[in-house]
């Protein structure tokens, strides 16, 4: 038995290129353009990083990774990397929750650690957790 396609790829091409133009359109009669529309987060200056470590060392020193921050993004924190704290790097606020990403309850119990951008921001600022933390965002 040979099957005929529902939809011939010409015509799921036609369709694709109707959908894209409405989009546009779509876009321009609220006043954004393409690029303005994708663009949802931005990234904090070069400095300005969270760092967590997963783990220890034979000598019992945490072993630090270092993510660059991205503004208003949430991250999940694991169990291990919550029991060693944060390091901070740059200017901004950084946010912890003990709350998971999703599902909207970030601000409870949330604590924050401010950075100001006329201070020097060289160096990292440990920041311990006064509880298991579960996610970060920061503001910058």
């Amino acid at each position: 038995l040979a099957l005929k396609p529902l939809f011939p790829a010409r015509r799921v091409v036609i369709l694709q290129s109707a959908m894209q133009r409405l989009v546009c359109l779509a876009l321009a009669a609220c006043g954004l353009s393409l690029t303005e529309a994708t663009i949802t987060t931005a990234r904090c200056g070069p400095q300005t990083k969270v760092c967590l470590a997963s783990f220890t060392t034979a000598a019992g020193d945490p072993e630090w990774e270092c993510a660059p921050a991205t503004d208003a993004a949430t991250v999940s924190i694991t169990a291990e990397q919550s029991k060693h704290g944060a390091k901070v790097c740059g200017p901004g606020s950084f946010h912890f929750s003990p709350m998971q990403c999703a599902g909207g309850r970030f601000e409870y119990k949330k604590t924050t650690t401010e950075v100001d951008v006329n201070s020097v921001t060289t160096g990292c600022q440990m920041v311990s957790f006064p509880y298991d933390m579960s996610c970060y965002s920061v503001s910058c």
